[in-house]
């Protein structure tokens, strides 16, 4: 399993968990860990299942069986309290960026349970209006924006997807500096993550070490549609595996 998830990892295990939330499965309980990571044990009379979510990091299915504490901490109390017992209706990616949204119970009776994959990471309980019951870590975000109990959880500040188009990308490249790489000229644009990106570019015939050239990217409209067609690739791709989360196990041997 991957340490840390990807904005392509998140769309790929956001659609396998969704199969997951039309099982009917409820909550029986809630562990946690460690201070990041907790378990949320689901079943229904024949099945069993157990939903592992570490912040910042993962989340996933899992058989492995984890230590507990013989004290569960604060916040899987809460956690207990109001998801005990509900069922996994849906779970969603916010956006496109690195945030998975689980809700139990439905219409006023509902209650989310957000996690947060990126940076240092975060895990918040929600009721049905995203009002914040509890969460991991307290922050603000600019002047306006506090992760605390009773604020609400800001669903428009998730990253949205940026369209890939020809005149995006001649703007990108216009504001470029000589010696980025296009990894590094790309990425604050997109969120299609490096591997993906690295990958895309190499198929459309770029080395991973290829440097931007400003002057050289706008005279040659060969070049600028080479880019276009790689990053129009990740594009597809990251629409594609939200339907289609299929993926494959390579073993290569050492000799």
């Amino acid at each position: 399993m991957k340490s840390r998830f990807t904005a392509l990892d998140v769309r790929a295990v956001v659609a396998e968990l969704q199969e997951l939330a039309s099982l009917g499965l409820r909550v029986v309980n809630v562990y946690d860990v460690d201070n990041k990571t907790y378990l949320i044990r689901l079943a229904k009379p024949d099945m069993k299942k157990v939903l592992l979510f570490e912040s910042g990091l993962r989340i996933h299915t899992t058989d492995f069986e984890w230590p507990k504490p013989n004290m569960p901490s604060q916040f899987s109390l809460k956690c207990r309290k109001h998801l005990k017992s509900r069922r996994l209706v849906s779970v969603r990616q916010l956006g496109w960026d690195r945030i998975v949204d689980l809700q139990f119970g439905s219409d006023e009776a509902a209650y989310h349970l957000i996690v947060e994959l990126y940076d240092r990471g975060n895990v918040v309980l929600t009721d049905h209006e995203y009002t914040i019951l509890n969460l991991l870590r307290r922050r603000t975000e600019g002047d306006d924006v506090r992760f605390a109990v009773r604020e609400k959880y800001p669903l428009d500040n998730a990253r949205a997807a940026e369209p890939v188009t020809k005149e995006k990308v001649l703007e990108i490249v216009k504001a470029a500096q000589s010696g980025d790489t296009l990894r590094k000229l790309f990425s604050p644009h997109y969120v299609f993550g490096p591997q993906l990106m690295d990958h895309c570019l190499r198929v459309a015939g770029f080395s991973l070490s290829s440097k931007v050239t400003p002057e050289e990217n706008l005279q040659s409209e060969e070049h600028q549609q080479k880019l276009f067609d790689a990053l129009s690739a990740a594009e597809k791709l990251m629409t594609d595996i939200g339907s289609s989360p299929q993926g494959f196990i390579i073993q290569k041997e050492r000799k």
